[in-house]
């Protein structure tokens, strides 16, 4: 029986009881680094969304992993290795029977963000490719409430190739240059992967990675050596052109954290704080979808919001926030319930200048 009753309906003597539950309403977890990747697999395989923790759960599903060095590519569970390597945690893998299907890839994409997936990437796609298929998708995914980054590999020949690749989208993380993975074949001679390949192990840096957490200056554990080398000028010349650029510096580092947005998010954190406070507003609220519109029920909105965002300012994700929860009997006739929300997201230190004095 619901835990409700209307006055007028009281008729027998008792004790009628009506339980308002809206004030215990809270955000549940929130996923902010979960890896969908998309490769080729035999046919028998594809098709099909697995949920991964382990590389080696990944070969229980699509084989053994293949190092095909002749043309410099892997398969879908030696990229999910490379995942690993590199500090991913939850992986959704799906593949694809032909490598070259662009159509395929997005079909697949489109089933993956259907899973709890916030990062996409396919590391086997050339640049031109990439770009052609995720972004695309990244933005229908928007467009339908959900939040997603995509994670692209530059595989121009060199910095100024690089750069003419950028689209400026602040959705997407274009990575450069391409590295070198260990090869079964030849253990003495490292393959070197063409730049696409970066994609992977940049995806799984960042999804290890809080969201306030800059990748400015992390290291990639799982990437030995790099198949280029950026001078000073050049490495410049790349963030300037909001490439998430990669140095051999006590171990091959990020440079800057950058999309390839010119606006408000060039910073790959402030995408992922604003990403992620959207899926705790948005599984708040939905919560009270079909609830009265009246002043306790948006009071207790109200408070749920504000105990998120709350959090998010203990974890550092936030500096400071500004709520309001209003109706005007207008809204109220129509059943809105409006929600303003002022953040003020945390931003990393990229640079220290120092002044010395000489005395």
């Amino acid at each position: 029986m619901a835990e409700s009753f209307v006055t007028g309906e009281l008729i027998l003597p008792g004790t009628y009881i009506r339980v308002s539950a809206e004030g215990l309403i809270g955000v549940r977890g929130i996923s902010a680094g979960n890896i969908g990747i998309v490769g080729a697999t035999d046919a028998a395989n594809a098709g099909v969304t697995r949920t991964l923790s382990t590389a080696a759960e990944a070969q229980a599903f699509f084989g053994p992993p293949v190092v095909d060095a002749a043309d410099g590519q892997l398969n879908l569970t030696a990229q999910i290795g490379e995942l690993y390597l590199n500090g991913a945690r939850t992986v959704f893998a799906r593949g694809v029977s032909d490598a070259a299907d662009q159509t395929l890839y997005t079909a697949a994409f489109n089933e993956l963000i259907k899973e709890d997936v916030q990062i996409l990437v396919a590391p086997e796609l050339t640049t031109a490719a990439a770009l052609a298929v995720l972004p695309p998708v990244v933005e229908t995914a928007e467009n339908s409430q959900k939040d997603v980054i995509a994670v692209i590999g530059a595989d121009g020949a060199d910095p100024d190739a690089i750069e003419a690749q950028a689209q400026t989208n602040d959705r997407l993380i274009l990575a450069a240059p391409g590295y070198f993975t260990f090869n079964p074949a030849a253990p003495d001679t490292p393959l070197a992967l063409p730049g696409s390949y970066i994609a992977g192990p940049v995806a799984a840096l960042v999804s290890s990675l809080a969201p306030q957490t800059s990748p400015t200056n992390k290291v990639l554990l799982g990437v030995g050596a790099l198949t280029q080398r950026f001078s000073y000028a050049e490495r410049i010349g790349l963030v300037q052109n909001r490439i998430l650029a990669l140095e051999a510096r006590n171990g091959i580092r990020v440079v800057r954290g950058l999309t390839t947005d010119d606006g408000g998010f060039t910073q790959v954190t402030t995408r992922r704080i604003v990403d992620f406070a959207k899926a705790g507003i948005r599984q708040v609220s939905n919560a009270f979808i079909g609830r009265l519109n009246n002043e306790r029920v948006r009071a207790a909105l109200q408070s749920a919001i504000d105990g998120f965002l709350t959090t998010m300012r203990v974890d550092e994700q936030l500096t400071d926030y500004r709520l309001e929860v209003t109706a005007t009997r207008r809204d109220e006739i129509e059943g809105r319930a409006i929600v303003n929300v002022l953040l003020q997201p945390t931003f990393s230190i990229d640079f220290v200048a120092v002044t010395i004095v000489l005395q």
